[in-house]
């Protein structure tokens, strides 16, 4: 789990962060408190969104608000018991064994290894088409799915082959994914690196996206692209494709009831010869 440090104490404090992040609406806030230090050697663990911190026990928090001046407000606080955002990693489009109502169900991600220098990583590909928009998926060897950040910025900013200087590559993806409601895609690293496609002898530079990921941030930025009318017919599913619009509204009006996992043929072999069609 990581977040946005807002604020340090100078090094004659203990030079301890200070932390903020938010998952589903719901804002974390992590802060040091005056004479830690003291208590860390006896502290207990408890568990914040699946991930497991030092704590204080409710005897050591009763301590320490004691000694807290009567002008500080700290009424709200409490030890903490049980985690308050728990979490459990499913896999996507395949149904749990066993459901649990109090959990949140987080998809989980493959970050794939760097390859050593000078190597290409060899994947596959196929082409989706959405509205008559069309999206390259590439499949790596574990059978996870990817988006080049080509495909991105083409339907995003109808550019083709974006300059990686010139258009702050990695600083706009990670300025994207910073900007989505979800924690799940904080720390992703982005990368460079050469991708051979095996069945037709490509080969490109580029950077990947996770799959569900691009989906992601097609949904959080398709709402800037519409007006509020337009915007209410595609929440409200009255939405019809209109020639004119950009190949970025029709994949997000697309994306408000589907996704792109339900289009992947799971025979790699035969992506070069048939590309399925999405419904309107």
């Amino acid at each position: 789990m990581k977040g946005k440090e807002y604020h340090t104490d100078p090094k004659s404090l203990g030079k301890f962060g200070y932390w903020e992040t938010e998952y589903n609406g719901i804002r974390i806030d992590l802060a040091p408190i005056q004479g830690l230090v003291d208590f860390m050697h006896d502290a207990t663990r408890r568990t914040i969104a699946g991930v497991e911190l030092m704590a204080f026990s409710r005897k050591q928090l009763e301590t320490i608000l004691n000694d807290t001046p009567e002008k500080e407000d700290v009424s709200s606080l409490g030890a903490l018991e049980d985690d308050p955002i728990p979490l459990e990693l499913t896999v996507k489009h395949q149904p749990s064994k066993q459901k649990h109502k109090d959990f949140i169900e987080v998809e989980p991600w493959e970050e794939l290894e760097p390859m050593p220098e000078g190597e290409a990583r060899e994947m596959t590909r196929q082409f989706l088409d959405v509205d008559g928009v069309e999206v390259e998926v590439c499949t790596n060897g574990n059978g996870k799915h990817f988006v080049r950040h080509n495909v991105y910025w083409w339907i995003v900013h109808n550019q083709k082959n974006p300059d990686p200087e010139c258009h702050n590559i990695i600083d706009n993806l990670k300025n994207a994914v910073n900007s989505l409601p979800s924690i799940k895609w904080s720390g992703y690293r982005f990368r460079f690196e050469i991708i051979v496609f095996s069945e037709d002898d490509v080969e490109a530079e580029s950077v990947l996206l996770p799959l569900a990921m691009f989906e992601d941030l097609i949904r959080n930025e398709g709402k800037s692209w519409c007006n509020q009318e337009l915007l209410k017919e595609i929440q409200s599913d009255e939405y019809k494709p209109k020639p004119e619009y950009g190949k970025s509204l029709k994949l997000f009006a697309w994306l408000h009831r589907n996704s792109l996992f339900s289009l992947i043929q799971s025979d790699n072999s035969d992506t070069n010869t048939e590309n399925p069609k999405a419904d309107s």
